[in-house]
């Protein structure tokens, strides 16, 4: 669709400096805006084309699901990394995104997953990804989330999962009163 609008652009342009220029400004069919009529000289202009280059979409990590694809691109829920800390069991600094604002009454609507990424002390790549999906009915009593958590112990290894569902969420109960999401 630019690409269609950008070239009947350029078409009115190449129209108007046909005709010797005009001083009367042209539409821009893209946005109805008027457009600086312009001269051109012939033996300067060359009729060119460009096209942007298209960036292949987001993948999920290796071994991680393909929902979260991507992930880096959605709301971000802390202002700077979380530090390690003693007793936690996603080890590292971390970062957690979520695939949607929470709502003013504190909770994520269904739909929701959020990510937290982790980096190991000592390591420069992401070892940890700990995956929260808000899913209607799947788990009422803890607000309906599904937990699990994936680890690697190289950049080149695959994901792969090590917990899930009761021994995430007995983690989670201290974040309660964030709809079981921890943000720092």
């Amino acid at each position: 669709m630019r690409r269609s609008l950008l070239l009947a652009a350029l078409l009115v342009l190449v129209a108007v400096s046909a005709c010797g220029g005009d001083s009367e400004p042209v539409a821009d069919p893209a946005t109805s805006e008027p457009v600086p009529a312009t001269t051109t000289d012939p033996e300067t202009t060359t009729m060119e084309t460009t096209t942007e280059a298209e960036s292949p979409p987001p993948q999920a990590p290796p071994g991680v699901p393909a929902y979260v694809a991507g992930y880096r691109d959605w709301v971000k829920l802390n202002r700077a990394p979380i530090p390690p800390r003693a007793a936690d069991p996603h080890e590292g600094t971390k970062n957690v995104y979520a695939s949607r604002e929470r709502r003013s009454n504190g909770r994520f609507p269904f739909g929701t997953v959020v990510v937290k990424e982790a980096s190991r002390p000592g390591r420069d790549f992401i070892g940890l990804i700990a995956i929260m999906r808000k899913e209607r009915g799947a788990d009422p009593a803890h607000n309906d989330w599904r937990f699990v958590e994936y680890t690697r112990d190289a950049r080149s290894d695959r994901f792969q999962e090590i917990a899930s569902g009761a021994v995430c969420w007995s983690c989670h109960v201290g974040a309660l009163d964030n709809d079981y999401v921890f943000t720092d």
